[in-house]
């Protein structure tokens, strides 16, 4: 299948130091889903004419197994160079992930050079950096902690290589870390447009409130306007009907009215001074 797909994206250079002329290890910093078609057309362009492409095929991953290994090994064995993207995934950001270990099962057990690579921003260079020569871990049992070391030093060339920071995480575990974390955002931004919307509606609700008992004041004061000047007028009209009657009110029609009976007139009281006189 790879034999047949044709890089549509221009010309691609083989930069930086020059690739070794028997079998080799290129270990591609991976970027892109079509970073496979990339490698193989720079390398096709650079007479590598058979390049094996290890661990990526375009589109997805290809699982390292006792098959994979196999065609590698005999792929170097053969004098060819085995591409590889030690990360195994796309790499969110601007980040160098952990690798795999098989790229240090290949190199230790081929006993082939390791060339570090990265692919430039604008995807026409492939720069390759100085190989890195394992041998001297042929002779040792190749423990898990051997292969971590050969790995990491691996992906801190390529960290090197590249200028970008390394961060010991693997790449597909960052990838559902940013989506986990673009998940919060998205979480955080519906619960703030949620809080707003219920500040909006409380706010509305305290202006209705507020007019409310606005309207209720108002209507409160037209009645009592209304009962004050029904009383006006009937005050009016009893006033009106005492003087068509002839009536001042306040006064009786025999004299002033005494408030007490009990209270002697004062009048009297001058009389009877003027008698004893």
């Amino acid at each position: 299948m790879i034999g047949s797909l044709h890089w549509a994206g221009g010309e691609v250079t083989v930069t930086g130091t020059q690739l070794p002329d028997g079998p080799a290890i290129l270990a591609v910093h991976h970027v892109r889903h079509d970073d496979a078609v990339l490698v193989r057309a720079a390398l096709t362009q650079a007479g590598r004419r058979k390049p094996w492409l290890g661990l990526v095929v375009p589109t997805r991953v290809l699982p390292w197994g006792t098959s994979a290994r196999s065609r590698a090994l005999a792929a170097l064995h053969d004098g060819e160079m085995v591409v590889v993207f030690p990360e195994g995934s796309v790499a969110p950001g601007d980040e160098i992930f952990k690798g795999d270990v098989e790229v240090a099962h290949l190199a230790l057990e081929a006993g082939a050079p390791v060339v570090p690579a990265v692919i430039s921003t604008d995807r026409t260079e492939l720069r390759a950096g100085e190989a890195l020569d394992f041998t001297r871990h042929v002779g040792t049992p190749h423990s898990r902690a051997v292969l971590r070391a050969v790995t990491d030093e691996v992906m801190e060339a390529i960290s090197t290589l590249a200028g970008l920071p390394y961060r010991d995480l693997p790449a597909q575990a960052a990838r559902q870390e940013a989506a986990d974390a673009r998940r919060e955002r998205a979480r955080a931004v519906r619960a703030h447009r949620q809080a707003e919307r219920q500040q909006a509606i409380l706010e509305r609700q305290e202006i209705r409130a507020q007019a409310a008992a606005e309207q209720a004041d108002l209507a409160q004061a037209a009645i009592q306007a209304r009962e004050e000047a029904k009383l006006q007028a009937r005050r009016a009209a009893l006033a009106d009907q005492l003087r068509a009657a002839g009536i001042t009110p306040g006064v009786h029609p025999d004299g002033p009215i005494r408030d007490d009976p009990s209270t002697p007139d004062p009048s009297e009281d001058d009389r009877d001074v003027e008698d004893e006189g």
